[in-house]
């Protein structure tokens, strides 16, 4: 990631203190990144060094994040954190976990798309 995105990352972070900061895709973040985000929520702080200035900014949010499965799905036989390609300090830092599991059931799938589709067909 540019130096310039990776700035703009950060101040987005720091410019939500005191609200919530929503990341998709948690799960791939690159190594850089994700240490980025556990001084976030470890410090409530955000450092920024660039042109030899370093600067450290509040940064009191909660981060609500979102992680797809190892493989896509989630083998309900195993810990979550097997199920997850997120490091054990990275967890730590989150309160509370919620699993959301999409049950593969044929007949109730194409019930639910077959809703979808005829609340959707005749409008205009």
């Amino acid at each position: 990631m540019p130096a310039l995105a990776r700035l703009m990352h950060c101040c987005s972070i720091a410019s939500r203190s005191a609200w919530c900061c929503c990341i998709d895709e948690f799960d791939k973040m690159m190594d850089a990144d994700r240490t980025a985000i556990h001084e976030v929520m470890e410090q409530q702080t955000i450092s920024i060094t660039k042109a030899g200035i370093q600067a450290t900014l509040n940064a009191r949010t909660s981060i609500l994040a979102a992680a797809n499965p190892i493989m896509g799905r989630y083998d309900k036989s195993k810990t979550l954190k097997a199920n997850l390609n997120i490091s054990p300090p990275i967890m730590s830092r989150f309160d509370l976990f919620f699993v959301v599991c999409d049950d593969c059931e044929e007949s109730a799938d194409r019930n639910i798309a077959r809703h979808i589709v005829s609340t959707h067909q005749f409008k205009e």
